[in-house]
């Protein structure tokens, strides 16, 4: 009877561990199709917002940054769905890499984001003290 909540134990937390998986896997495919969303329709956004700088919609609506965000994306996906789907390691290291690069990247060549960055930490900031 001991061994069959043993082996009934592990089964379970086996499930637990491919349900988690899965699910980060599908978070992961997510931010990449989001990232293809907003890099493919950044063109339309330009020409929709003429009232902003042209100098900066051109920055984020040319072809080049649309197309690495699309590049970015499919292998980024592709490296989801093959290999870190089979548990390979590299894969999920390649993929930290990938998404660093992207974030740091943004965030030390865009001043806007990093002003964004610094009044949402300093409102979740005084809304958690409130909490608190």
């Amino acid at each position: 009877m001991k061994g069959l909540d043993d082996e009934h134990r592990s089964r379970l937390k086996f499930q637990l561990f491919m349900t988690t998986r899965k699910v980060g896997i599908a978070l992961v495919v997510a931010a990449y199709a989001l990232l293809i969303y907003v890099s493919l329709s950044a063109p339309f956004y330009g020409h929709t917002h003429a009232h902003l700088d042209p100098a900066l919609l051109a920055q984020y609506s040319s072809p080049w940054p649309v197309a690495l965000g699309c590049m970015l994306s499919f292998a980024g996906i592709m490296l989801t769905l093959v290999p870190l789907r089979h548990g390979e390691r590299w894969a999920l290291w390649t993929q930290l890499g990938m998404l660093a690069t992207l974030f740091l990247t943004r965030m030390l060549t865009d001043p806007r984001c990093l002003v964004v960055l610094i009044h949402t930490s300093t409102a979740a900031t005084a809304l958690w003290s409130r909490w608190c």
